[in-house]
């Protein structure tokens, strides 16, 4: 696990809007669990599995949306320090 008392705030400060994010996101997944389990149990016959689970394929991205992708990631990427994060993987292990 990250040496908390390592980070810096602004490190810090993601840490803690990831977590935050990631509670959202499972509360959000559980509510919506819960819902379709009570409406699932009150239907009178339920709907084919592979209608519940839906299309498992993603759709390619194209265009102007596939440009501004590969170049947010670019972005991302040219800010992520690699040196620092295997220093710091290094030190955990």
């Amino acid at each position: 696990m990250a040496e908390f008392w390592s980070l810096t705030p602004r490190e810090t400060y993601a840490a803690i809007e990831a977590v935050s994010w990631r509670l959202e996101r499972e509360h959000r997944r559980d509510a919506w669990l819960a819902w379709h389990i009570a409406a699932l149990s009150r239907a009178k016959r339920l709907p084919a599995l592979k209608k519940l689970l839906g299309s498992d394929k993603a759709k390619p991205l194209e265009g102007e949306e596939l440009k501004r992708r590969r170049a947010e990631h670019q972005e991302i990427m040219q800010k992520i320090d690699v040196d620092k994060i295997n220093e710091a993987k290094q030190r955990g292990s």
